[in-house]
């Protein structure tokens, strides 16, 4: 499984709705389903875990596999993020030392990119070692820092929605107008690819957070937590399927031309 998938208009696509279906899942278990900020983090985090050691230890390559750990890294990320910002819910109380840290979103924020800061220059360090453990561990620093990356958009993008003038809307449009800088920066080469890729990602979270809370709450169409998920993941199904269906005849069309030569 690529580190650096490609990075075309369909999988960025992919990757908001996956961002948005994973703040909303977030909160359907922490609050709809009560299992609190501590719990459901924990529960996230362990299954997001064992999945990984499952994925690298079977090799297994195929593109559902991938989103799938794409979007348990955004429900995880989300728990993760109200663990370390919000106030305790009631469950979250029994937890001791283990209870929400109550940092709120802007001192979060900051400690959530350090850390991820810090997780990417270990995987860029970490690179030049022996083959077998680069790719390894690499893989498995991708994966935390796709975690981080979520748990980043989730605070950030309370942060702007809760705590600016710009609020979920505008926030979203400011954070859009910041991804359309990273593409024409990687376009005219001013950015290489690993940058531009993790610039863009570090982004997108923010910017499926904030269409989240636009959708769902009351501050924009609130529609609710359990209808929203329903409707990205009718859009995230078809995007994927049509996106698959192009890739399968772009295939085929190489072949048949290899064929004739």
């Amino acid at each position: 499984m690529g580190n650096f998938p490609k990075l075309n208009f369909n999988y960025w696509l992919l990757m908001v709705l996956c961002t948005t279906m994973g703040e909303l899942v977030g909160n359907l278990l922490s609050r709809n389903f009560q299992l609190g900020y501590t719990q459901g983090a924990v529960l996230d985090i362990c299954i997001f875990g064992a999945v990984i050691f499952l994925v690298i230890a079977l090799k297994l390559k195929n593109e559902i596999y991938y989103w799938t750990l794409i979007l348990m890294g955004n429900i995880g990320g989300t728990n993760l993020a109200d663990w370390v910002t919000l106030e305790p819910l009631e469950s979250d109380k029994k937890w001791g030392l283990l209870k929400p840290l109550e940092l709120g979103t802007k001192f979060g924020s900051l400690v959530v990119m350090g850390t991820l800061i810090t997780i990417l220059l270990t995987r860029f360090f970490v690179t030049k070692r022996g083959k077998a453990a680069r790719n390894i561990s690499s893989e498995v620093l991708y994966w935390v820092a796709i975690l981080l990356s979520s748990t980043f958009g989730t605070t950030s993008g309370d942060f702007i929605t809760n705590d600016t003038p710009m609020g979920a809307f505008g926030g979203s449009i400011f954070l859009l107008l910041l991804l359309l800088f990273v593409f024409f920066a990687f376009r005219f080469k001013k950015l290489n690819y690993p940058s531009a890729y993790w610039s863009a990602l570090v982004l997108i979270h923010p910017v499926g957070a904030t269409i989240g809370n636009y959708i769902s709450k009351p501050i924009g169409l609130n529609l609710g937590n359990i209808y929203t998920n329903v409707a990205m993941a009718v859009l995230f199904s078809m995007i994927y399927y049509a996106d698959s269906r192009l890739v399968s005849t772009s295939q085929l069309a190489s072949q048949i031309d290899s064929t004739k030569n």
